[in-house]
């Protein structure tokens, strides 16, 4: 099979990006495709760098908030004349602009209607995001132009979605039967590390943004440090994209904060030692915007989590049977106090990391790549008897 694939891509850093590029290499492996094109966005190469994956190609025929990238990668598309066309898709894949994105959704619509099958993986859908705290517009014109996409992203031959729960609630609006359910899962081999001793370190780690929740664990390490100054915090990871200058702004209004490590943008070998030496890894999100892959990484190397209490979370906790340790989503007090708690129980963060390595597996990105390629040809077999 011939596969292009529309996404965002290293070097450029997304969460949405790394999917892609753990997919692309687990696809690869599973020797089912004669060919694999890349069509990413060009970038300004800020990213850490990111290997290659051999037996692909990475075309970057588009930008992001180009009105013109939907016709380039259309052209690019008719050209490669590809099998299938999977589009690893945010609602703000193309860039900050509400009809930039607008355009992009289209393409797996137009491309289908050219008789090329089409996939289409959702990883937020607009009926689960609250646009208030993520800082997006949040008029009517938002609302009835985020049903639009959705109703063009579903015109493709299948939409694959990480939470069960958004497959469920876009069934029940829009009465479709093309959605499936991948969970997002890990991107590494699950493994127990070792819990570090007598060291107790929390680790904040991803694409920091307002709704990320940083002030709030800076403010609740200064309440754990008034009774125990040995607690330490580590903050590891960049900007998200759509709040460049977002972690220097937080760090200048902050100053200089006793028992916290600012670590910056990690490569991918670099994560490993990362989450070795944290004790706890802390979500303290005020709002989400799809599954975390932070969550399932601390998972996979066995560490305990402490998360803020929204629906994505608790959805994701739920359909993995994973163990998280819920408390607010605004405030420090209870964050504070939960994390008090489970740094004085060595025996209880041991017991949530061993259960939450053994539900991580059999999804690691080589399982889920495996079901995107089932799916794929599954796809293509039905497009093909029906024309």
């Amino acid at each position: 099979m011939k596969l292009s694939i529309v996404t965002p891509f290293p070097p450029d850093i997304s969460g949405i990006g790394q999917y892609g590029w753990h997919m692309v290499r687990g696809l690869v492996q599973t020797g089912r495709f004669e060919r694999i094109l890349i069509l990413a966005p060009q970038t300004a190469e800020a990213g850490m760098p990111t290997p290659e994956i051999p037996g692909t190609e990475v075309r970057r025929p588009w930008t992001q908030d180009d009105l013109r990238a939907p016709a380039r990668l259309l052209r690019c598309i008719r050209a490669e004349d590809p099998h299938l066309v999977w589009f690893n898709y945010g609602f703000t894949a193309f860039g900050r602009s509400r009809l930039s994105n607008m355009l992009g959704m289209t393409l797996p619509m137009l491309v289908q209607q050219r008789g090329i099958a089409s996939v289409v993986t959702l990883h937020e859908i607009i009926e689960s995001v609250q646009l208030r705290e993520i800082g997006a517009k949040n008029g009517r014109l938002t609302h009835l132009g985020g049903a639009l996409a959705t109703r063009m992203l579903l015109e493709a031959d299948a939409v694959c979605l990480t939470i069960r729960a958004y497959v469920d609630r876009l069934k029940a609006r829009y009465k479709v039967g093309n959605l499936h359910h991948l969970p997002h899962g890990t991107f590494d081999e699950p493994e127990f590390l070792p819990l570090p001793n007598p060291h107790r370190n929390i680790l904040v780690f991803g694409f920091f943004a307002p709704y990320k929740g940083l002030p709030r664990i800076l403010a609740a390490l200064e309440l754990l440090r008034r009774t125990d100054p040995d607690i330490t915090l580590t903050v590891a990871g960049g900007d998200h994209a759509r709040y460049p200058g977002y972690l220097a702004e937080v760090r200048g209004r902050s100053g200089v904060l006793p028992g916290v490590t600012w670590l910056g943008q990690m490569s991918e070998p670099e994560l490993r030692a990362l989450f070795a030496r944290a004790s706890v890894v802390v979500l303290p999100y005020t709002a989400t915007t799809g599954a975390s892959s932070v969550l399932h990484r601390a998972a996979t190397y066995g560490r305990p989590v402490v998360a803020s209490d929204l629906p994505d979370l608790r959805a994701v906790a739920k359909e993995e049977n994973l163990e998280v340790i819920f408390v607010p989503s605004h405030g420090e007090e209870e964050l504070a106090q939960a994390l008090r708690q489970v740094l004085a129980d060595r025996p209880r963060r041991e017991a949530i990391g061993r259960h939450n390595l053994q539900a991580m597996t059999g999804m690691t990105y080589i399982d889920t790549s495996r079901r995107y390629a089932d799916l794929f040809q599954d796809v293509l077999d039905r497009c093909r008897a029906s024309r």
